[in-house]
């Protein structure tokens, strides 16, 4: 061992390349020291990937990083690749004597926010003027420490405009809250339409920057088309009229509600549609994936062999037409297995076909669990809904599965009430222990989300699509810390709310046992009461008090006009309507 030692000692004193630095330095006082490698013809998502990585290591450091295509002697350098030997979107940040290389299969923007969020620093909580936190850094260097990351939900999707605002759009609580928290985009555009415009593309970009997209496999109602088909001579899609392809016994209707799933010619239709776009090459509802689902209602066919198929003593477990819903999907994937082997057909555990129908399900077929009370953790529902998940997973342990979620509520209300500002639905530790199962049970074919409400359920929402297994306390302290000295009576306010909302003891049994969603009596009846808006008022005006920096002020202003703001003219509207 001595004579072992000796050596060691030797080898290491003659040695003429010096020893790896456990840290790699990318700039010194405001100057890079490394470029940004993107070889010489890069793929669109290399340049964009190489784009966001410019802009954030600018600002970090002050200087001006370029982007090359192959790097230069002397310089680190900074790579961003597609890497063949990975899944699309697996990730790989590995270290050399040179630099280091950011890849991944398909989405290098990917690796590049991961290198920016965990070895730089950065932290994207919203769209708004002060959601961005970058670090000043102008010697900045990097841990050499490599990593590899893939998503748990390999689609991670938002339905339409990513709009989290409580206020209703247009109204001058809205126009207020968007002045406030994006105070740029109206500095720097003339008109309130382009303002809005920029705005919006924030947004987008905000998504793409917590890695939504992905390899989506969606479904959601597919035979709304068939209307303009086969129905509506009036129609510029209009193909000839076949009344027998639609549900029977709403004679005296405009059109019926559904379609007559039992009808051959309906199955014949359906069939040569999904042929013909996997023929074509499309990819709407995923790659090798077309779905199907009848209209958002359960008024179903009326005709005697559909009524056949219905059980209506499944209807207190919403599965009154499973049966007959799946056996029509079963009929479609037989098909399609015959003439397209390999490709799926996607469908909905939805409404009045919520549980797992009475014989198996077709090899080919992917559901999609909608659960559709997981932000009302309140609702009697919401456990049997959870627990109609497990079931689906016990009776598929192998089966890919997808999920719907429903973040529009409390602010989505029953169509025809008159419209009031609700309670907000704040649900975080409720929000955990629901992707807590989604992990146990690997429902992560696809996360859709029916509508983001709310800047900090969005914002652990969008990180645990990605990993369920970040611990809520870590993430907690990661949101909240951006308020600076403000933390903590905003983490507060955030606490009450949410034990308000979620907390069954604060429901009548009576409404627990008629109702799921939030009505206006309850939400500043029950909920938000003089004695909790008071508590909460005084919370709000000790943040604005204590906030230290122009972003914890900037965040502070953002909650009290997006949130304190809007329950305040709720309360007072339910108060003022009392007095009448």
């Amino acid at each position: 061992m001595k004579y072992s030692a000796l050596f060691l000692c030797v080898a290491l004193a003659g040695c003429t390349t010096p020893l790896l630095s456990p840290r790699l330095r990318l700039a010194e006082d405001s100057i890079p020291l490394a470029d940004i490698v993107v070889g010489a013809d890069p793929a669109e998502r290399v340049r964009f990937a190489a784009g966001e990585l410019k802009e954030h290591l600018d600002k970090i450091t002050g200087a001006s990083f370029a982007v090359v295509a192959a790097p230069s002697p002397g310089r680190g350098a900074i790579t961003i690749s597609l890497a063949h030997g990975l899944e699309p979107q697996e990730t790989r940040i590995a270290f050399s004597r040179g630099g280091v290389s950011l890849e991944s299969g398909a989405f290098p923007e990917y690796a590049v926010y991961d290198f920016l969020r965990d070895y730089c620093g950065v932290t994207w909580l919203d769209p708004t003027d002060a959601g961005t936190l970058i670090p000043r850094d102008p010697g900045l260097s990097v841990r050499r420490r490599d990593s590899a990351g893939r998503p748990f939900a390999k689609g991670r999707t938002p339905t339409g405009d990513y709009s989290p605002e409580l206020w209703e759009a247009g109204t001058p609580g809205w126009t207020n809250y968007l002045r406030v928290a994006y105070p740029s985009a109206f500095a720097t555009n003339s008109s309130f339409a382009a303002a809005l415009a920029e705005i919006s593309n924030r947004k987008r970009l905000f998504l793409r920057r917590m890695k939504t997209g992905g390899e989506v496999v969606h479904a959601c109602h597919s035979f709304y088309g068939w209307y303009d088909r086969f129905w509506d001579r009036s129609s510029p899609n209009f193909e000839r009229y076949r009344p027998e392809l639609f549900a029977k016994g709403y004679e005296g209707e405009k059109r019926p509600p559904q379609l007559c799933y039992t009808n051959p010619e309906t199955l014949k239709q359906a069939v040569a549609d999904i042929r013909d776009y996997f023929d074509k090459g499309l990819t709407t509802w995923g790659r090798d994936v077309c779905c199907i689902e009848p209209m958002d209602n359960k008024s179903f066919c009326r005709c005697e062999r559909c009524e056949r198929e219905y059980r209506p003593e499944l209807a207190n477990v919403s599965s009154q037409q499973s049966d007959h819903w799946f056996r029509f999907v079963n009929a479609v994937a037989r098909e399609i297995a015959k003439s397209h082997p390999g490709r799926k057909i996607s469908t909905l555990a939805y409404y009045t076909h919520c549980c797992a129908p009475s014989f198996r399900l077709e090899p080919n077929v992917i559901v999609h669990f909608c659960f559709t009370c997981n932000r009302i953790p309140y609702a009697l529902r919401h456990d049997s809904e959870m627990r109609r998940l497990a079931d689906w997973r016990a009776a598929y342990p192998d089966r890919p599965f997808g999920l719907w979620l429903y973040h529009t509520f409390p602010k989505e209300r029953l169509a025809g009430r008159r419209p009031y500002n609700c309670f907000p639905g704040f649900f975080d530790r409720a929000l955990e222990e629901e992707y807590r199962l989604f992990h146990r049970l690997d429902v992560s074919e696809n996360i859709y989300n029916c509508g983001f409400v709310d800047d900090y359920e969005n914002f652990l929402s969008l990180r645990w699509m990605w990993d369920p297994r970040e611990p809520l306390r870590s993430l907690e302290r990661e949101y909240f810390s951006s308020y600076g000295a403000a933390a903590a009576p905003l983490r507060e306010f955030y606490g009450i709310v949410e034990e308000r909302y979620c907390d069954r003891a604060n429901y009548s049994p009576e409404f627990l046992a008629a109702h799921v969603r939030q009505t206006e009596e309850i939400a500043w009846g029950d909920l938000g009461t003089e004695e909790v808006m008071a508590r909460l008022g005084a919370l709000v005006d000790e943040a604005e008090r204590l906030a230290d920096t122009p972003t914890a002020k900037s965040r502070v202003a953002n909650w009290k006009h997006g949130i304190w703001q809007y329950m305040l003219e709720g309360f007072r509207a339910y108060r003022a309507g009392l007095r009448k």
